[in-house]
């Protein structure tokens, strides 16, 4: 593509995107605890966990950002499988391209269903691995900061300087303004999507639309109790857990199309009410490039303060990492026992993409004192300054 194709492309993007401008603000951020309980008294005990996760309610700093005004389309979609975005391990993160390739995974999950395909609807059943690349495309083509907004952005986007309201509209429930599984007694639940912009009555503060009904958004966010701290990981991009998912969708009802409700799921998750919205600029790093060689963090899924300060460090770093959880694998741990004669973590590996071994045998080591030891392209319970100077000979960071 030449530079003027370039600059049309980039600029037809972001028209389409439309992406509005949010102030810097205070947002308030769930639900209060009576109301949580109100909830929980009309749909029974069972849903206590579902409810009190959006609670304590409290508030944080939000600074300026856009947020596009509606969620990303099947046609702007196609935009992306067209430049060959399935195919560019450039765009993915390390675990999304491992995930891409296993899966063998080329398009939304209802990509051929004609219920989903419309090109002014929104597109449906991607992950959040697709919705990252996705992101990451769009950066590259405009050279502007294109990302998914932190769950904290979305909300505030959503409902503005009203503490009170579950709805972006107000505090009183009306099917007529979103596209929702369950209406009021005189309205029909359309029973599927419907083309972006058809519920303009209930706009969000900031003029975006239909922040609930028709899709999940994934947000970038990793789900993390209340109250929200955008400084203790949750932001992280490289993080094999959950993400959080934000504003109801066409098939269910009343109980989760509110603006404080927090779905969760895997970042390969995918299904029909699935889909994702941007947000442009502001305070979030952009996305990183890929690397010549891939980061390997060896870890645990349970608790480890070395790991999380690890994993810290890089997420300041904004360095992209592939992280394996050896709880989860025996054969990462068996693998671990050959390289190290011990099964402590975490391990930081150099490897060739797609791969888990290091790119040259570790150097001998004492295998009682492996704390804080670069072994080469291995480094194993690092400090700080250590990690910094071992990415840095490895080009994941400038000196």
């Amino acid at each position: 593509m030449n530079a003027p194709e370039l600059s049309r492309t980039a600029h037809g993007l972001l028209e389409a995107l439309d992406f509005l401008p949010v102030p810097e603000g205070t947002a308030t951020l769930g639900m209060e605890q009576s109301v949580a309980e109100r909830f929980i008294k009309a749909y029974g005990a069972d849903w206590s966990e579902f409810f009190l996760r959006e609670t304590p309610q409290h508030t944080v700093h939000v600074p300026a950002f856009a947020l596009a005004r509606y969620a990303v389309t099947n046609a702007l979609y196609r935009q992306f499988m067209a430049a060959g975005g399935y195919d560019d391990p450039e765009l993915w993160t390390p675990d999304g391209w491992a995930w891409r390739l296993q899966a063998d995974h080329r398009q939304p999950r209802y990509w051929d269903d004609p219920r989903f395909n419309g090109d002014d609807l929104p597109v449906a059943g991607v992950s959040w691995f697709e919705a990252m690349a996705f992101a990451r495309w769009a950066s590259l083509i405009t050279g502007e900061n294109i990302r998914l907004p932190s769950e904290a952005e979305w909300e505030w986007a959503a409902r503005g300087d009203n503490p009170k309201t579950l709805y972006p509209w107000g505090n009183l429930w009306d099917a007529r303004k979103l596209n929702s599984g369950y209406g009021d007694a005189k309205i029909t639940a359309r029973g599927g999507l419907a083309p972006v912009g058809s519920y303009p009555e209930g706009d969000a503060p900031f003029g975006h639309g239909e922040m609930l009904g028709q899709v999940f958004e994934w947000t970038n966010t990793l789900f993390m109790p209340y109250p929200y701290d955008g400084q203790d990981g949750r932001e992280d991009r490289y993080t094999p857990a959950r993400r959080v998912l934000r504003g109801g969708n066409w098939s269910d009802g009343k109980y989760v199309n509110r603006l404080t409700v927090r779905y969760h799921y895997p970042p390969f998750y995918a299904d029909m009410t699935t889909g994702f919205r941007l947000a442009l600029g502001g305070a979030q790093p952009p996305i990183a490039a890929r690397p010549a060689y891939d980061l390997i963090v060896y870890g645990r899924s349970t608790f480890c303060p070395d790991l999380i300060d690890t994993k810290r460090w890089l997420h300041a770093w904004n360095v992209p990492y592939r992280q394996l959880n050896h709880d989860l694998d025996e054969q990462i741990a068996q693998r671990l026992d050959v390289w190290l004669g011990s099964r402590t973590v975490p391990t930081i590996v150099v490897a060739e993409r797609g791969e888990v071994d290091p790119i040259a045998p570790p150097a001998a080591a004492d295998l009682k004192a492996l704390r804080n030891v670069d072994r080469g392209s291995m480094l194993h319970e690092p400090e700080e300054a250590t990690l910094h100077a071992f990415l840095v000979r490895h080009g994941f960071l400038s000196a």
